[in-house]
């Protein structure tokens, strides 16, 4: 779900002149942690992947790109960590497994950034030059503000830009791949904003007729990419669900075995802990019990003890049931 800006306290998010010592003040408050970013790009994470032979996180892509250039004749122990420059060596030295939390953390730290820069493009009044030469707005851009993320009325910062004629910027956010298929709350997308404003010039502007050819074809593209995303999770999760079906006969196959057991030189040769429908008397724990297929019988000598001693206590209830009567009858 899109998220959508408080526009309280919109003065602290102004594009008023900036010193130079204000620019930095700024670019620190708005710079990711470094347990957020790439060793190899230093950009903030999009997709985190641990790397196993080094227990480091990278971005996926960069990761790939450097254990790719990196290998000389298929060995691993060639392979160097981007970061500790030593040998990845081991099994799983290539390996890479999805850092989760990292990524959570980063996608909020992304989203924070993308509130920012929708209050920053809120404050614009006009298409008249921002002040601060859209310093903000393009360093927000750059440490990787979530520019999906809504605003005012459902738009997002480039909906916004484009509304109030800030081209500029609006080129900047478009040329860092700002989603276009998003709809507002009038469900118009980017494309749909750029011919309402060249049909508000009342003429043909070869600036905007030219953003909007860069858009539709930007746009296509983006709905061509979701297409194949969505084809590649389909698949995925067919395999998925396949990986799961064979896993889960191979399971029941071993279980069906530990219950049956072997018979191996005439003898029966289990290969779990038996069967628990071959119990004799014992009550089990609560682990065992989970594990039914797997808990063995009681030895032949113990079956035959608690035989006799159910007889033994059976006469013994019978005479003093048959002495409690007597004695209700008769007292």
């Amino acid at each position: 779900m899109p998220l959508t800006p408080n526009t309280s306290s919109a003065n602290q998010y102004d594009n008023s002149y900036l010193t130079k010592d204000q620019a930095q003040q700024f670019l620190s408050s708005i710079t990711p942690p470094r347990d957020l970013t790439c060793p190899i790009t230093l950009n903030i994470f999009h997709h985190p992947v641990i790397a196993l032979g080094d227990g480091h996180t990278y971005e996926k892509h960069a990761i790939q790109t450097w254990l790719r250039c990196q290998q000389s004749g298929g060995t691993h122990i060639t392979v160097r960590s981007p970061v500790t420059n030593s040998y990845m060596e081991g099994v799983n030295a290539m390996s890479l497994v999805d850092n989760k939390i990292v990524a959570d953390m980063a996608r909020h730290f992304r989203e924070n950034l993308g509130m920012k820069l929708c209050r920053h493009v809120e404050s614009i009044s006009g298409s008249s030059p921002l002040e601060d030469g859209g310093f903000r707005i393009r360093s927000l851009v750059e440490m990787g503000a979530d520019l999906s993320v809504k605003g005012r009325n459902g738009n997002t910062a480039l909906m916004m830009l484009l509304q109030e004629e800030q081209l500029d910027s609006a080129r900047f956010v478009l040329s860092h791949n700002s989603p276009l298929t998003i709809l507002n709350n009038e469900r118009m997308n980017c494309a749909d904003l750029v011919r309402q404003k060249i049909m508000q010039l009342g003429r043909t502007s070869t600036v905007w007729t030219d953003l909007l050819r860069d858009v539709e074809g930007r746009t296509t593209r983006e709905i061509r990419r979701k297409q194949q995303q969505e084809q590649d999770r389909e698949d995925n999760n067919a395999q998925q669900r396949e990986r799961q079906r064979l896993l889960a006969n191979e399971a029941r196959n071993n279980a069906a075995m530990n219950r049956n057991g072997t018979v191996i030189n005439g003898t029966l040769v289990r290969n779990g802990l038996g069967s628990l429908e071959e119990g004799y008397g014992y009550f089990p724990s609560l682990v065992a019990l989970q594990f039914q297929g797997s808990v063995p019988p009681p030895s032949t000598t113990f079956a035959e003890v608690e035989l006799s001693e159910r007889e033994r206590l059976g006469y013994i209830l019978k005479w003093l049931g048959g002495i409690t009567f007597l004695l209700w009858v008769f007292g």
